[in-house]
C-alpha cells in the first residue's frame, strides 16, 4: 500500500503568476528547501542537495493549460513515487497550490511531505512579492 500526503496553500496572486514559478521545472531549487541546484535535460531533472548529493527525477507532466507538474523520483530506496503540483485559479485574483506525493515505502511520503510544506510557503512568499512589485 502506498503512503500519500497532500498539502495546499492559498496565495494572494494570480494563478498565472504562481505558475510562472511552479511551471519552470529547472528552477525548483529556487523554492524547494535544501536544494542548491537543479537542471533539466529532456525529461530528466537533476536535483543537487546542499550536501552535494545529486539524484534524478523523471518529469512526467508539465502542462501549462492544466497548470500541473508531475514527476517521479528515481531512487533505489523507493519502489514507487509520484509527486503532483497543481496551481488552481480561484477566480478572485488568488490561487491555491496543491502538492501531493504518493510513495512506496509509505514512510517516504511523510519525509517528502515535510519538505513540501516548506516549499509551498516559499512559493507563496515569492509569488506574493512578485505580485506586489507588479501592482506598484
Amino acid at each position: 500500500m502506498l503512503g500519500s500526503v497532500r498539502y495546499h496553500i492559498r496565495i494572494d496572486a494570480l494563478a498565472a503568476r504562481v505558475w510562472s514559478i511552479v511551471g519552470a521545472p529547472a528552477s525548483i531549487a529556487c523554492w524547494f528547501p535544501d536544494f542548491e541546484a537543479s537542471s533539466v535535460e529532456g525529461t530528466t531533472r537533476t536535483m543537487t542537495a546542499a550536501s552535494g548529493l545529486s539524484f534524478d527525477e523523471e518529469l512526467l507532466v508539465v502542462d501549462g493549460i492544466l497548470r500541473r507538474v508531475q514527476y517521479s523520483l528515481n531512487l533505489p530506496i523507493m519502489s514507487f513515487h509520484r509527486g503532483t503540483m497543481d496551481v488552481l485559479d480561484l477566480g478572485d485574483g488568488t490561487s491555491v497550490v496543491v502538492y501531493a506525493t504518493d510513495a512506496d515505502p509509505r514512510i517516504m511520503a511523510l519525509v517528502i511531505g515535510s519538505a513540501t510544506q516548506r516549499a509551498l510557503e516559499e512559493i507563496k512568499v515569492q509569488a506574493e512579492a512578485a505580485a506586489t512589485r507588479e501592482d506598484s
